[in-house]
């Protein structure tokens, strides 16, 4: 069987949010100063931050009054 090079893509050092509630990051996709932050939703409560966007994203949430844990 002869794969296709498009179907697997390997990233390295990509940031990714993971939410206790999957509101959140509906809330993010939703609003139009966050929207652009994300870059893909890989399930209900975790998400693909956009690359560079890191800590424009952390200091959005602590706008919106959220405490994130980076790790």
């Amino acid at each position: 069987m002869i794969m296709n090079k498009k179907q697997i893509t390997l990233h390295e050092n990509l940031p990714i949010i993971e939410v206790t509630n999957p509101m959140l990051i509906d809330t993010l996709l939703s609003n139009k100063r966050t929207a652009h932050l994300i870059l893909k939703r890989l399930d209900k409560q975790v998400a693909i931050v956009a690359p560079g966007k890191f800590e424009t994203l952390l200091l959005q949430l602590k706008k919106l009054g959220h405490l994130p844990k980076v790790m």
